[in-house]
């Protein structure tokens, strides 16, 4: 599925969308087209439920995100 994530050199809105044979993307906020693709990783559920209620990331600015869940941070 072809989702990418995008910021807009107008508003600074940060968002994702479905991108379909090449149409052109908009900011959902401003409707601007001067937008930059963002880098995007993925992630994936881990099995192992060894995780401790103190294991965040520390570069996210959640603290409810956690390492062991799938992040790629470490």
């Amino acid at each position: 599925m072809p989702l990418f994530e995008f910021v807009c050199n107008s508003c600074k809105e940060y968002f994702e969308a479905l991108v379909l044979n090449g149409n052109q993307v908009e900011c959902p906020k401003c409707k601007s087209v001067d937008l930059v693709k963002q880098f995007s990783i993925f992630s994936s559920k881990s099995q192992n439920n060894n995780c401790s209620n103190n294991d965040f990331c520390q570069n996210m600015q959640s603290d409810k995100h956690k390492c062991c869940s799938g992040c790629s941070c470490r």
